[in-house]
């Protein structure tokens, strides 16, 4: 087993090595916009979470730092209430890696900041997922109540604590079914989009197992059961994961599943689910292209031609949530 584990950490360290060689320089990566760097600096934070290899550290500093340059320390202007809370997350998690407190200050005043524009009791509850108030989404619900657990885990504030519970039993009454799917979004007229994704069910299963860690209440460990199960067996039958490769946001959604998946596997001694990730990162490596890049259909041969720096990213980030 160790010897596998050996070598995952090599091949994971080989592609994140290939994957900056073709997109990394001074901190930014090319062509990656704002949820896209939230979204590398958390592979950055996966890479230095599971390795604890300085180098990664050095990565995180030099792309916050870049993130910072351009875009400010303060993210009012961004209409994606969801963009500010993937943020959140990727720096509270850098700053609970490292130690070093600004990444959590940038992190605490955005996050304050984007709960109270997107908070309210229509519909409810829940989070709003843009600042014009039409949509309620997953994709906004779940990984604000992680972002919110995170912070109450830094600051021992319970308040932050209550505040993601209740983001989740709105979400888990209005977005989700007890078999384990998690619906997309409710609209302001009431209808329901039941379109699922890797990503809303990894978060889903995330924000329930912090809350679990924290509370000790079963129901949020039954839920974190139920969407991983309806994951890895119904939306992919236990196989590999090639869909979701086409679009802007589609193709970065995998490694999101695999940060929050691998976690509950860990905690809940679920080896299947990790021996799952292990597979899909096997058959990503072995489609690799020639720079080394892997595409996000992870059972499709990578082509020799310019791929996005979000969709590549996601292989990379299974990769290190697999070790």
């Amino acid at each position: 087993m160790q010897e596998q584990v050996n070598e995952l950490r090599k091949r994971a360290g080989e592609c994140l090595d290939a994957y900056l060689e073709k997109y990394y320089k001074n901190g930014r990566f090319e062509k990656a916009d704002f949820w896209d760097n939230a979204e590398i600096l958390e592979m950055l934070d996966d890479a230095y979470e599971n390795t604890r290899d300085e180098r990664y550290s050095q990565l995180i500093e030099q792309t916050y730092s870049a993130f910072i340059e351009d875009r400010g320390s303060l993210w009012s202007d961004n209409e994606f209430n969801d963009d500010i809370m993937w943020a959140v997350i990727a720096m509270t998690r850098a700053y609970m890696l490292t130690g070093k407190r600004k990444y959590f200050e940038t992190a605490l005043e955005n996050f304050s900041m984007v709960w109270a524009r997107s908070y309210s009791d229509d519909l409810g509850g829940g989070l709003f997922w843009r600042i014009e108030n039409r949509s309620k989404n997953a994709c906004v619900n779940c990984p604000g109540a992680i972002a919110a657990c995170l912070v109450g885990e830094v600051t021992n504030d319970e308040k932050y604590f209550a505040d993601a519970a209740a983001v989740i039993e709105w979400t888990a009454g209005t977005l989700y079914e007890e078999n384990g799917k998690v619906y997309d979004c409710i609209g302001m007229d009431g209808h329901v989009n039941k379109w699922s994704s890797t990503y809303n069910q990894g978060t889903f299963i995330g924000a329930n197992m912090l809350l679990y860690k924290h509370y000790g209440d079963k129901k949020y460990l039954e839920r974190a059961r139920s969407a991983a199960s309806y994951t890895m067996n119904v939306m992919y039958g236990g196989g590999i994961m090639n869909n979701e490769d086409s679009g802007n946001d589609l193709i970065g959604f995998k490694g999101i599943l695999s940060r929050w998946l691998s976690r509950f596997a860990k905690a809940d001694s679920k080896e299947e689910y990790i021996v799952w990730l292990r597979k899909n990162a096997d058959s990503a490596y072995a489609n690799r292209n020639s720079e080394g890049l892997m595409q996000t259909a992870f059972a499709t041969k990578t082509e020799e031609k310019y791929y996005d720096v979000f969709g590549t990213s996601s292989a990379v980030a299974v990769m290190f949530n697999c070790l």
